[in-house]
């Protein structure tokens, strides 16, 4: 099930993204902007069930001023799920970790994807660069599909 996070998420969304790159951007991103940011939504994915530690993540969704990040451990992307939101909003870029981005090149067809060692810039919808994250602890193999 997926469905947009809250502030009672938090303990669970910093243990499920600590360990890599596009984890820890997306806990950077809640951290700096907090969970109900008006320009940012936050998606959990989980197996119903149990509360706090019982529950079982599966993915993390980061809807960023047009931009999608995405992290799946497992590489369990909810294609339904984004087939479903891009048919609302297509994002500017999708932006993650070259086995997630590929399950959802499989629906923007016309995007252009790229893959390189460095974060991909983030930008708010006038353009201007989101600085915060920018950090070394971001640097990893970053695959990037763009319009």
């Amino acid at each position: 099930m997926i469905r947009v996070c809250t502030e009672a998420d938090r303990p669970v969304l910093e243990e499920y993204l600590k360990d890599e790159p596009y984890g820890r951007l997306i806990a950077d991103a809640v951290d700096a902007f907090g969970i109900d940011a008006p320009f940012q939504i936050v998606y959990i994915d989980e197996a119903p069930g149990g509360q706090d530690a019982d529950k079982k993540i599966s993915g993390v969704y980061l809807w960023l001023h047009g931009t999608l990040v995405l992290y799946c451990k497992e590489n369990q992307v909810g294609i339904d799920f984004l087939e479903e939101m891009m048919g609302i909003e297509a994002p500017q870029k999708v932006a993650g970790r070259k086995d997630n981005v590929n399950i959802v090149s499989w629906l923007l067809t016309d995007y252009v994807m790229e893959t390189g060692k460095t974060l991909p810039e983030l930008t708010d919808k006038e353009g201007n660069l989101v600085e915060c994250l920018g950090k070394a602890e971001h640097e990893g193999e970053w695959t990037v599909l763009t319009r």
